[in-house]
C-alpha cells in the first residue's frame, strides 16, 4: 500500500538509522536458524547486509529507506536455494512490520520467439509458475504477473510495478545471455533514475562464479578437463560454493488483505503446443516437490549405476531433471549437494556412477562459463571463427527428412521421433542425430541447434549450443573434424537388441536384432517397400 508523502518523508529523514539498525535486525532474524543445520551463519549474513548497504551507498550516495521489496522471477522458479529471493525476504524485514515482499513475473512472448523457445517448454514454465504461485501464497507473498507486448516494454512494466507498489528494493538473479544482460542493464538504469530505488542482482546460475575459475595466466578455460579439475578443487575446498540458501520468510498476514486482488488473480496455467497435453503432464509434472522427489529417487536408486546405463536409451538410466534445471525449479547446486552426500562427501572420487553424474553437471557449468567468457556463441557464432568458412549443404529435403525421422537410418529416426512426440531426447541420441546432420548430411549445425531449441522441453542455450558445436567440430573442446559417428555402429552398441528403435519406429518391429539396425541391406527392395 502506498505511503502518504508525510510518512515517506519522515522515513527518508530517518533512513540512516533504519539502515544502521538493519545489521542488528538481520543478525537477530538469522539466529533463529542456528542449530537447524542451515549452511548460513550469522557472520556471513551480517557481512552480506553490510555489503548490501555499501552497494546502496554507491548507487545513491547514501543508504535508502526500506519500503516494499520486489523479487523479479525469471528462469529461477523456486523458493528453495534462491539467493535473490532470500536476500529480498531479508530486506523486507528491515524497518518494521509494514514492509512486504512482492513477487513479479513478466510474460514476454517477443523475447521467447526471438530465442526460439519451444512452446512445450513455455507450457512447462507456466505449469511451474502455477505451483510457485501456490507456494508463495502460503507465505502471504503475492505474485504479480504482467505481460510485455514487446521486448522494449519489459523496462516499462518493471518501472510501473515499482512505482505502483511502492518498491524501494528490487532483486533478481543474473542471467548469462547477451540479450538478457542488456535488458537487465536497461531496467537497472531506468530504476536508478528514481529516487529511493535500489537494485540488487545475485549470481545464482553458476555454482562457481566465472571470475573464480581461471587458468594460471588469469584467462577463462576453453577446454573442459582442466576447467573441471579447477572447478572441483574450488567446490571441494571452499564450502561456501555449495551452501544451500534458506527459503524466504512469510510476509505479515496483513499482506493477504492489502494485496487481495493479486492473490485472486491466477497466472496462465498452460501455453499452446502441439503435443499431447496430458502426456506432457504425466511425463513432466510441475513443481519443486516433484523435482526434489525425482532428484532423491535418482540419487538413491539409479545414481550408482548411472555410468552403466546413461548411454543406453532403452533403459531408464538417466535423471530426466534437465527440464527442471532449465526452468530453475531445481538448482545445479542442489543436485551436486545431493549427489555429494550420497557419495560420502566426494566429488571426483568415490562411487563411479555418482561421480560421473556430477561430472555431467560440470559440463553444464562449463558451457555456462563459455557463454560468459565468449559471448559470441550467444549470437549464432562459432566458437572457432575459422570454421565459419565451411561450405554447408543447403538441401531442404534432407533437413526436413531429418526433422521428421525419415532418414532411413533407424537409430537416427528413433531419436528424432522421440523428440517430436515428447519434446525430449536421450542425450546419447542427441549426439548421434547431431553428428548425422552435420557430418553425414553436411547441413549447418546452426539449423540443427535452432530446431532443437524450438522443440525441446529442456532446451538450454548454453548446453544446446555447446553440444551442437562439439558435434560440428566448431566449438570448444570439440571432437576432431575427421571424427564421425557411424550411426550403424552407434545403434548396435547402444541399442543392441533394437528395443529403443522398436519403441519409436514401430514399422520395424518384425525385424530381427541383426536386421533392425540396417534394414536397407538386410532386406530385399520388395521387403523394404512393405515397411512404408
Amino acid at each position: 500500500m502506498p505511503m502518504s508523502p508525510t510518512k515517506r518523508k519522515a522515513q527518508q529523514e530517518d533512513g540512516n538509522d533504519d539502515q544502521i539498525s538493519s545489521v542488528k535486525q538481520f543478525k537477530k532474524h538469522i539466529s533463529t536458524y542456528a542449530g537447524s543445520g542451515s549452511h548460513n551463519n550469522i557472520d556471513s549474513a551480517t557481512s552480506t547486509t553490510k555489503a548490501n548497504i555499501k552497494s546502496e551507498v554507491e548507487q545513491h550516495s547514501g543508504p535508502i529507506t526500506t519500503r516494499n521489496v520486489l523479487m523479479w522471477f525469471r528462469n529461477d522458479l523456486r523458493i528453495r536455494d534462491n539467493k535473490a529471493l532470500y536476500a529480498a525476504s531479508m530486506r523486507s524485514k528491515v524497518g518494521g512490520n509494514n514492509k512486504f515482499l512482492i513477487a513479479l513475473y513478466i510474460i514476454s512472448e517477443e523475447e521467447w520467439v526471438e530465442h526460439d523457445e519451444a512452446p512445450v517448454k513455455i507450457d512447462f514454465w507456466m505449469r511451474n509458475l502455477v505451483t510457485l504461485t501456490a507456494t508463495l501464497e502460503k507465505l502471504a507473498i503475492p505474485l504479480v504477473v504482467k505481460t510485455a507486448k514487446t521486448k522494449a516494454d519489459v523496462v516499462k512494466v518493471v518501472e510501473e510495478v515499482v512505482k505502483g507498489m511502492d518498491i524501494s528494493h528490487v532483486f533478481w538473479s543474473q542471467e548469462l545471455m547477451v540479450d538478457e544482460r542488456r535488458r537487465d542493464r536497461q531496467v537497472k538504469e531506468a530504476l536508478l533514475k528514481h529516487s529511493g530505488v535500489h537494485v540488487e542482482e545475485h549470481e545464482d546460475q553458476l555454482v562457481v562464479p566465472a571470475e573464480d575459475v581461471r587458468t594460471k595466466t588469469g584467462n577463462p578455460y576453453a577446454v573442459f578437463t582442466p576447467f573441471y579439475n579447477t572447478w572441483c578443487k574450488l567446490v571441494e575446498t571452499e564450502s561456501h560454493y555449495l551452501e544451500i540458501t534458506e527459503t524466504p520468510d512469510a510476509n505479515p498476514p496483513k499482506a493477504k488483505e492489502l494485496y487481495a486482488e493479486h492473490f485472486k488473480a491466477k497466472p496462465p496455467s498452460s501455453y499452446p503446443h502441439t503435443l499431447d497435453v496430458n502426456e506432457m503432464k504425466r511425463l513432466y509434472p510441475a513443481g519443486e516437490d516433484e523435482a526434489h522427489a525425482r532428484l532423491e529417487k535418482f540419487v538413491q536408486e539409479k545414481g550408482r549405476k548411472y555410468h552403466q546405463g546413461r548411454d543406453m536409451p532403452y533403459q531408464d538410466g538417466t535423471s530426466v531433471l534437465s527440464m527442471y534445471l532449465n526452468a530453475g525449479v531445481l538448482s545445479t547446486r542442489q543436485c551436486i549437494v545431493a549427489a555429494r552426500i550420497a557419495n560420502k562427501n566426494k566429488i571426483q572420487s568415490g562411487d563411479e556412477g555418482l561421480k560421473t553424474w556430477i561430472k555431467e553437471l560440470g559440463w553444464r557449468e562449463f558451457y555456462r562459463h563459455i557463454l560468459v567468457a565468449f559471448p559470441r556463441v550467444c549470437m549464432s557464432r562459432a566458437f572457432q571463427p575459422k570454421t565459419e568458412r565451411v561450405q554447408w549443404s543447403d538441401s531442404d529435403e534432407h533437413f526436413q527428412r531429418w526433422t521428421e525421422g525419415k532418414t532411413g537410418f533407424p537409430i537416427v529416426d528413433a531419436g528424432m521421433r522421440q523428440l517430436k512426440a515428447t519434446g525430449y531426447m536421450h542425450n546419447r541420441l542427441r549426439m548421434i542425430v547431431a553428428c548425422f546432420l552435420v557430418k553425414d548430411l553436411l547441413i549447418n549445425w546452426q539449423k540443427g541447434e535452432k530446431y532443437f531449441m524450438s522443440t525441446l522441453i529442456d532446451g538450454d542455450l548454453a548446453s544446446n549450443n555447446g553440444g551442437w558445436q562439439w558435434s560440428a567440430s566448431t566449438g570448444t573442446d570439440s571432437q576432431p573434424y575427421f571424427r564421425v559417428f557411424n550411426p550403424l555402429l552407434q545403434s548396435k552398441r547402444y541399442d543392441p537388441k533394437g528395443d529403443y528403435i522398436r519403441r519409436w519406429v514401430p514399422e520395424l518391429n518384425a525385424l530381427t536384432e541383426q536386421q533392425i539396425h540396417d534394414p536397407s541391406h538386410a532386406l530385399s527392395p520388395k521387403e523394404l517397400a512393405t515397411l512404408g
